[in-house]
């Protein structure tokens, strides 16, 4: 199993600001423990919440050519687009398709059909979460417990099939964008306060108030008072 593009991008940019290793290498690891234990999983995400980041490590990527083949068993959108013989839209998602309901459920990544979630919690307080795809309706049966013990999660709180759509994926993809985000958001809180002789805490505020009252992202203006202090 291994990351998607954008989580590695990630995890090499926070692996500098660790002191125990590579988050990659443990990463990889407890996910191949997992994959031994369940043979039918095909990806995992790992969801942070204090940093609101999300990891994605997804199975080869054969199981994605098995999409087609589905679509060709059953139905789906390429399938009927070809016979009606123009494109076909999905506002409301596959998983609301019923004429497509087996390509939906195979649909997201690599052959989903079925989800587990499970959260890990510290201090009474679920600090992350571990989501879990299979690739047949019953491949985490029976498998909370274990795969709890693995990702060191909570097994009592485990959730099935909430995350059907893969939208961790998703998440995970602007990884890399929101741990640039917040490097330019750190900086540009530093430069203020050293500036304008402020806490980390005031200058933190006075930026987040300036960028509200302007209408614009918190990011842009950082990255524009980062610049100006370059140039300088």
């Amino acid at each position: 199993m291994e990351p998607i593009p954008e989580t590695l991008q990630a995890l090499g940019e926070v692996d500098l600001y660790l002191d125990d290793g590579s988050l990659l290498d443990q990463l990889t690891a407890t996910a191949s423990r997992a994959e031994q234990l369940v043979p039918g999983l095909v990806g995992v995400s790992l969801g942070y919440h204090e940093r609101g980041l999300t990891f994605t490590l997804v199975a080869s990527g054969e199981q994605i050519a098995a999409l087609d083949a589905v679509q060709y068993a059953t139905s789906g959108p390429c399938v009927d687009a070809i016979h009606l013989g123009h494109g076909i839209a999905t506002p409301d998602g596959l998983l609301n398709e019923r004429q497509w309901h087996h390509f939906a459920r195979a649909s997201a990544a690599a052959g989903v059909q079925s989800t587990l979630t499970l959260p890990v919690v510290d201090d009474d307080v679920v600090v992350s979460t571990v989501n879990l795809y299979g690739r047949e309706e019953d491949t985490f049966v029976g498998k909370s417990e274990v795969l709890a013990d693995v990702f060191g999660a909570w097994a009592s709180g485990a959730v099935a099939n909430a995350d059907l759509s893969f939208a961790t994926r998703r998440a995970a993809e602007q990884a890399p964008t929101q741990l640039k985000h917040t490097a330019l958001v750190d900086t540009a809180t530093g430069i203020l306060a050293a500036e304008r002789g402020l806490s980390v805490d005031q200058a933190r505020t006075q930026l987040h108030e300036s960028a509200s009252r302007a209408g614009v992202p918190v990011h842009t203006l950082a990255a524009i008072l980062v610049d100006v202090y370059l140039d300088e």
